[in-house]
C-alpha cells in the first residue's frame, strides 16, 4: 500500500518492524509519535492487520522502537480518525467494516479517485511512467508469489503516484482516509476471492492511458478498478452477514 510518510527534517533512521519480514526505516520526522503513526497507518493500509485485531500500545511500542508515549500519541490520533477502536486504556482493536462504512467509502472513492486521476493525466511526466511500470512489476510479482501485503504496498504506490500529480493535497488526504479504513479488510479478500490478474490488467490500462495523455482513460481504468474492489469486499461482507444470522 502506499506510503504515507511526509519528508523527514532530519534523517536517523531506526529499524521498525512492518510485520512482512522486510523491515521499514523509521526515520526521524517532526516528532517520533508522528513516525509512529505513519508506519502504523501504513500497517492497516497494507492490510498488516486485519479486522478484529487487537493492539497492544506496549507491543506497538517496541516494535517501533519508540518509547510507550509516542506510541500511544498515534494510536489515538488512528482512533480519532476511526482507524482503530479502543478496547481500553492499553489495547485497541482493527474495527470490522460496517456495511454503512463500505458504503461511505466506496462513496468517497467512486467521488474523488477517477476525478483526480483525470486532473493528473496531463501532469505525468516520463519519469512518472517508468514509476507506474515499476509498481506494477513488482505487484505482478507480488502477487505471483503471493506475498499480498507487499503487492498492496505496491498498488498503493501505483496508486498515489498518479493521484498527487494533480497537486491537490486536501483531495489525496480524502482518499488516503478511505484507504486506512478499508485496508485491513481488503487483505481478507486474498488468496481466495480475487483474482490479480484482473488487477493487473486493470493497472496496465491505466498506464496506457498515461502514455496516451487520455484524461478520459485514465479515470475510466481507475473506476473499473474500484468497482473490482468494490464488488469483491461486497461478496465479502455479504458472506459475513449470512454466517452470522
Amino acid at each position: 500500500m502506499p506510503e504515507i510518510s511526509s519528508r523527514p527534517r532530519e534523517a536517523r533512521p531506526e529499524r521498525a518492524a512492518n510485520r512482512s519480514g522486510s523491515p521499514r526505516l523509521l526515520e526521524r520526522p517532526a516528532t517520533l509519535a508522528e513516525g509512529a503513526y505513519e508506519i502504523i497507518a501504513a500497517n492497516l493500509m497494507e492490510g498488516g492487520y486485519v479486522p478484529g485485531e487487537k493492539l497492544a500500545t506496549r507491543n506497538l511500542a517496541a516494535q517501533l522502537g519508540v518509547s510507550l508515549t509516542p506510541a500511544r500519541e498515534a494510536v489515538l490520533r488512528l482512533v480519532r480518525e476511526g482507524a482503530l477502536e479502543l478496547l481500553n486504556a492499553r489495547t485497541t482493536v482493527v474495527p470490522t467494516l460496517s456495511p454503512q462504512r463500505f458504503k461511505e467509502i466506496y462513496c468517497i472513492r467512486h467521488s474523488l479517485e477517477p476525478t483526480v486521476a483525470k486532473m493528473a493525466a496531463d501532469r505525468l511526466t516520463a519519469d512518472d511512467v517508468k514509476a507506474l511500470e515499476r509498481s506494477l512489476e513488482r505487484m505482478t510479482a507480488c502477487y505471483h508469489r503471493g506475498d499480498y501485503r507487499l503487492a498492496f504496498r505496491s498498488d498503493g504506490e501505483f496508486h498515489f503516484r498518479i493521484y498527487e500529480a494533480a497537486d491537490m493535497p486536501l483531495v489525496v488526504s480524502f482518499i488516503r482516509a478511505a484507504w486506512l479504513r478499508v485496508g485491513p479488510t481488503f487483505r481478507l479478500l486474498y488468496p481466495t476471492m480475487a483474482n490479480p490478474e484482473d488487477a493487473i490488467r486493470i493497472h496496465a490500462e491505466a498506464i496506457g492511458a498515461v502514455r496516451a495523455r487520455d484524461a478520459a482513460g485514465l479515470a475510466a481504468a481507475i473506476e473499473r478498478d474500484l468497482l473490482r474492489g468494490e464488488g469483491l469486499l461486497r461478496s465479502l461482507l455479504s458472506g459475513e452477514a449470512q454466517s452470522i444470522s
